[in-house]
């Protein structure tokens, strides 16, 4: 019986593309309402708070969609953009929130994800108000702001915004994410004064996705003739020896209360591109093919390598990186009646990171 080349090759995980949807006005935060009496605001806008998130954030590929890949960066607690005065009218505040950031990824962490121009890649921001007569109105998102009637007074007002990226799907790729005003922040005077606006804006973040390289390797089996498996479960006299290789594993320091920074854990699994014909037995694949046996893998001990189940990479250092190999040795194992003919059979190699 004659073989050819058993083939192992890398399949990458599917990328899930997120498209960038530039919004003018995605969340109103405020209480816009309608007085009889006068207030008016005299000062204050026109000023710019810059939220300085990482210069650039290493993600697993793989880690847990939700997972926070910053942590919350937080405007200054300016109590007194604007002095607003009110004769039995109506002060308040309002804050915009994601005037230049893309459309909710439908998920929410405390408070809505908002889409990047970077596939997998979301981004929650949210914010707070204050008033001199009632202090600071807790965080809100998607929905909040706190204005007041009636009220015969002259008063500061200002306001607050956080933000953070969180992992919204398969990080792939990598990219920038573009920098840019994400919330926007107005007192309320008998109605939205948008001439007095205050800009939040984020800086840029490159985002890089934490993966090792897997080079395909090609396996000689051997030739053998039948009265090699003399049953049913004989296995080929000669094992073939081969290494998987998880190279260039890139090394990293976690950063604390998120997922980025690091490659956590690395798992690995092996696919018969076929299916089996038996348990953890790859069915030969090809035309034309032989038939009446299988291929079977195992590791270096001699126990039988399980198909199509995730095995943890032994001995991998989150801080180290580096590369890694699994040492393996593949056999023809009979399961029927032989037919003589090319042997071929092809597997790919799946890594998982996180």
């Amino acid at each position: 019986m004659r073989t050819f080349n058993t083939m192992f090759s890398t399949r990458p995980n599917p990328n899930r593309h997120m498209s960038l949807l530039l919004l003018c006005l995605v969340q109103v935060l405020s209480l816009l309402l309608c007085g009889r009496a006068f207030a008016g605001c005299s000062s204050g806008g026109g000023q710019s708070f810059t939220l300085t998130l990482p210069a650039s954030v290493s993600v697993p590929r793989d880690a847990p969609v939700g997972s926070l890949l910053t942590n919350w960066v937080t405007s200054p607690a300016s109590s007194n953009l604007w002095n607003c005065s009110s004769s039995g009218g109506i002060l308040g505040v309002g804050i915009q929130l994601g005037p230049n950031v893309g459309a909710s990824t439908g998920l929410t962490y405390t408070y809505t994800v908002y889409k990047t121009n970077v596939a997998g890649v979301g981004i929650v921001v949210a914010g707070r108000t204050y008033t001199a007569n009632a202090g600071w109105y807790g965080w809100f998102g998607p929905y909040g702001g706190k204005a007041y009637t009636g009220m015969t007074a002259t008063w500061s007002m200002g306001a607050q915004v956080q933000v953070a990226l969180v992992k919204s799907g398969t990080v792939s790729v990598g990219g920038t994410v573009s920098g840019g005003v994400v919330a926007q922040a107005f007192p309320n005077s008998d109605g939205p004064l948008y001439n007095l606006i205050d800009s939040y804006v984020i800086t840029p973040v490159n985002i890089v996705p934490l993966t090792c390289t897997t080079p395909d390797v090609s396996i000689p089996m051997g030739t053998f003739v039948p009265a090699d498996f003399p049953a049913v479960g004989s296995l080929s006299p000669r094992p073939a020896s081969f290494n998987v290789q998880i190279l260039n594993c890139p090394a990293g320091t976690a950063v604390s209360g998120t997922q980025a920074g690091q490659l956590h854990s690395i798992q690995y699994r092996i696919d018969p591109t076929g299916g089996t014909v038996a348990t953890n037995v790859a069915a030969l694949n090809g035309s034309p093919s032989a038939s009446g046996v299988g291929i079977q893998l195992f590791n270096a001990s001699g126990g039988v390598f399980p198909l199509a189940s995730l095995q943890t990479l032994s001995g991998f250092s989150p801080t180290a990186g580096g590369d890694y190999t699994v040492p393996l040795t593949a056999r023809y194992y009979r399961t029927g009646t032989i037919t003589p003919g090319p042997a071929n059979a092809t597997m790919t190699l799946t890594v998982s990171y996180q």
